[in-house]
């Protein structure tokens, strides 16, 4: 009882994971049936059986392990974010989160994946409804207001053009969504209660597994453009277990023994959350083709930013980053950056690179201990050696 008692106390500190908010859309987008994801789903600093702390203060009797099982994945449900931090933190939700380890791949975030993917099945709607027309919607704020903008366009589309070209856009800007989601958690992105999420920010899992999510929920959209949400809930789930056994995940023994031989080299086991540096190292790289973040791993991941006739995707449809208060004169959370990169009013997914590179750059000064802030894909090799030097098995 007392357990779970601290746990509904500590739901406000796990916000660190999951920023519950609601969407309303401008006419013109009401078309499009479904509801834009309205959160992210509560899951995960890298880390295992990781702290927690309130004020400074130490929480007893608490600790979140964050690895799974694909046996005890659950169900895919679209907009699981929407559902109660507590709910997901007790085993109540239709779906389970966690890290998974393959051997293909590396670590595997499926909340990560699940969001994504989730983006991509709402986006595509709204393209089906919306390509070459003008239009906009406004999603709610990280940081800055999360703008999606339509271009009107001459170009006479066949109906199979249309669902291509649906389906691809929806993948590339769901993941820039995903992107940015990294850049805002690092610049201060805080969640109810106002705790921040910087020990999630940049996590090197974190990229890649939001790039799988894209890569799978577009394959189930072109391969059934008229899903609806529960026929995608269901075609999802099963390519994402199947991707799951073709990158060769492991048990949840084996992420855990992974993951604690990393202790040291990725995250500091002494540091409790929300405290950024129990993430210890980062991936700042952004772009359209990724490699995972562990040796021996031959699984790369690629979108294209272009149709398949070398159109840019951002030509007829691109994520906008608008400032939230108009009325600011300058933007707090941005005002370092922005002293030494002045940008316009209007920021662009072309400019990422700039904000990652600053993150970087900054990290490598604060770093309270003397070592590299990006991840390398050896990180994992030097800790199978660390772990046989030291005789853990």
């Amino acid at each position: 009882m007392k357990l779970n008692i601290i746990r509904q106390c500590l739901f406000s500190i796990f916000s660190l994971w999951a920023v519950s908010v609601s969407v309303s859309l401008p006419a013109q987008a009401t078309q499009a049936p479904q509801a834009a994801p309205t959160g992210v789903r509560p899951c995960c600093a890298f880390g295992y059986d990781l702290k927690a702390q309130l004020g400074g203060i130490a929480v007893p009797f608490f600790s979140v392990g964050n690895v799974l099982g694909v046996e005890s994945l659950g169900h895919h449900r679209y907009n699981q974010g929407d559902q109660s931090l507590s709910a997901s933190l007790l085993g109540m939700s239709a779906e389970q989160n966690g890290l998974l380890f393959t051997a293909r791949a590396g670590f595997i975030d499926s909340a990560h994946v699940r969001d994504t993917a989730d983006f991509t099945f709402y986006l595509f709607r709204q393209n089906l409804a919306t390509f070459g027309q003008e239009a906009t919607i406004r999603l709610p704020a990280e940081l800055r207001v999360r703008q999606i903008h339509w271009r009107a366009k001459d170009t006479v589309l066949s109906e199979q053009e249309r669902i291509t070209r649906s389906a691809q856009a929806a993948s590339l800007v769901a993941f820039q969504l995903a992107q940015w989601h990294e850049i805002a958690q690092w610049f201060g992105l805080t969640s109810v209660g106002g705790f921040h999420e910087l020990a999630s920010a940049f996590s090197p899992e974190d990229l890649y597994s939001n790039m799988l999510g894209a890569v799978l929920a577009q394959e189930v959209l072109l391969a059934h453009p008229t899903a609806t949400k529960k026929q995608f809930e269901q075609e999802f789930d099963r390519h994402f277990r199947a991707k799951l056994t073709q990158l060769e995940v492991q048990s949840a023994a084996v992420t855990k023994q992974k993951i604690q031989q990393l202790e040291g080299i990725w995250w500091n086991s002494q540091r409790r959350l929300p405290d950024k540096w129990l993430l210890l190292k980062r991936d700042y790289r952004l772009g359209y083709q990724l490699q995972p973040n562990y040796p021996n791993t031959d699984m790369p991941l690629a979108l294209s930013p272009t149709f398949d006739n070398g159109e840019r995707i951002e030509d007829w449809v691109e994520l906008q980053l608008l400032n939230a208060d108009s009325t600011a004169a300058t933007e707090s959370a941005f005002a370092a950056f922005l002293a030494q990169m002045p940008l316009a009013e209007v920021w662009t997914p072309s400019q990422f690179h700039w904000f990652a590179a600053f993150a970087m750059q900054q990290d490598s000064q604060a770093h309270p201990q003397q070592m590299a802030v990006q991840v390398e894909r050896d990180d994992g090799a030097r800790s199978s050696e660390q772990s046989s030097a030291t005789g853990m098995h």
